[in-house]
Parts: C-alpha cells; sequence; structure tokens
C-alpha cells in the first residue's frame, strides 16, 4: 500500500502521538493534572493503573535510574499505582528491561499499525451488516460491561469503575473520546472507541462477542468506525495489537507495520 504522501517518520510519529495524547487525556478527570517535560506524565488520582502513567520519557544511557526513580517520585508521593507507555520515542532502547528493575511489571507489548483512512477497504467480497451507532451517554457506555470485562479480562467491579471513568471524560463538548457499539438481536456484539488528535483518529477498545468472530464483525466494525472518523474529516487511521490473527486481518484491510510499544505497571501492593 502506498503511504499516500506521509513518510515512515510520519506514521510512526501519529502512532506514537495518538497514543500518548489517548493516555494524558485520562488528566481531564476532575482532580487530575498533566506534566509536560522529560518525561511526560499525568496522574488522576485512581487506584487503576491506566489512569495514572508516563509517556515519552527519554534518559541518557547513563542516568536512566535516576531518571525512572526521578519520575516514579510524585506517584509514590500520592501512593498511586502507574503505567508506562515505551515507544518509539523512548531511550535508550532498552527502558522496559530498566523498569523491570525497579519494580515495574511487562504487562505486554503491542505492535504500532497505521493507514490513510481513505485507503482502508474490506479484503472481502461480503461482510456482515451490523447495526453501528455512537454511544451517547455513560448509561449506554456501561452495557459495554460484559464484553469489556471479558475482551480486557478485567474483574466486573474493575471494569465497571473503568467504564464510569471513560465516560465522565467523554461525554461532553471538548471531548476527544468516541465511543461505538453494535447489537444482533437487541444484544450487544461489538464495541469499540476512537481517541482523536490532530487528524488522526486512533482505534481503542474493539471487542468483539466471541460467538461472533471469524463472520467478519471484527472487520465491519473497524471499518465502520473508521468511516465515522473519515465522515469527520480525520485522515490517519491508527491502532495497536497484540494479536497475530489480528495483525494479519488489520494488515488485509490496508494497515502497515510501522512500531512496537511496551505497557509496564507499577501496582501498589
Amino acid at each position: 500500500m502506498p503511504n499516500r504522501h506521509h513518510t515512515t517518520t510520519e506514521w510512526i510519529a501519529a502512532c506514537d502521538s495518538n497514543l500518548a495524547e489517548k493516555s494524558l487525556s485520562f488528566a481531564a478527570l476532575p482532580g487530575g493534572e498533566v506534566h509536560e517535560g522529560n518525561p511526560r506524565w499525568f496522574v488522576t488520582g485512581s487506584n487503576l493503573a491506566g489512569y495514572n502513567g508516563i509517556v515519552q520519557a527519554v534518559f541518557p544511557a547513563d542516568q536512566v535510574d535516576g531518571g525512572v526513580e526521578a519520575a516514579l517520585a510524585p506517584f509514590r508521593a500520592r501512593n498511586l499505582p502507574l503505567t508506562w507507555w515505551t515507544g518509539p520515542s523512548t531511550q535508550p532502547g532498552n527502558l522496559g528491561m530498566r523498569l523491570q528493575a525497579h519494580g515495574f511489571r511487562h504487562n505486554r507489548d503491542m505492535i504500532g499499525m497505521a493507514a490513510p483512512i481513505e485507503a482502508l477497504a474490506s479484503p472481502f467480497e461480503h461482510l456482515p451488516e451490523i447495526a453501528f451507532e455512537q454511544v451517547l451517554d455513560t448509561q449506554t457506555l456501561l452495557e459495554w460491561l460484559p464484553l469489556y470485562s471479558a475482551g480486557f479480562g478485567a474483574p466486573p467491579d474493575v471494569a465497571t469503575e473503568s467504564l464510569r471513568k471513560l465516560g465522565e471524560l467523554s461525554f461532553r463538548p471538548d471531548s476527544r473520546w468516541f465511543h461505538f457499539l453494535c447489537r444482533k438481536e437487541g444484544r450487544i456484539i461489538t464495541i469499540s472507541s476512537l481517541f482523536v488528535n490532530d487528524e488522526i483518529a486512533g482505534l481503542y477498545n474493539l471487542v468483539t462477542d466471541p460467538q461472533e468472530r471469524s463472520q467478519g464483525v471484527g472487520a465491519a466494525m473497524t471499518l465502520q468506525t473508521f468511516d465515522w472518523a473519515r465522515q469527520c474529516g480525520y485522515r490517519i487511521a491508527t491502532l495497536q495489537t497484540t494479536y497475530p490473527n489480528a495483525l494479519r486481518l488489520y494488515h488485509r484491510l490496508g494497515f502497515e507495520v510501522y512500531c512496537k510499544f511496551g505497557i509496564y505497571q507499577f501496582l501498589i501492593e
């Protein structure tokens, strides 16, 4: 697939900036704070590790240990767990390994992918018709709970708190979060979210009911979600995936691999 006027460096930057801005957006919650600098970090006061974190850190190789401890200090002072995202703007390249020496647990790695939204297309002759709808309030977002909880391996109480916070963040005029679902015979069978910054729309929270998998539902939801973004004027699609099967599917839809992200969590015992 041609790069459609963007260089590889620009595609990497799109992947990196959307994930970072998505994470920093959580600080818009009441009591949240963003601290720009090196590294960039944010807190919300939540006991959920994903709602406090560090992104885009660059340390000289001989100053990593001191830099990590200094970055941890405000979280320790607040007794907060956090997530540290490593990616293409992270230095040194082995920062993830160094984080583990400071008590971080490696959660997972994700492959960063991107594509021109206008170039996305189904490789299949037919895709299922799905009742695509935008989520417009927290009450409807909470209907995600069974799929969201199962898809991310989160206990229902944790998933409920996460969805409530996401709802609190999302349904206001200045929000850059948008959420979607599809129903089949009244039952929600797939969900998705977009976080947008600049001309970029990033896909998050894509989960499909296991009973509906291998039927093209996930592909249809992906294309419908990005078509909504295209109609709103966004030009670049980004996403991250952990799963090889999803990697192959996204490649067939038009995405290319550009970078890798690591997720490391520091939990309060």
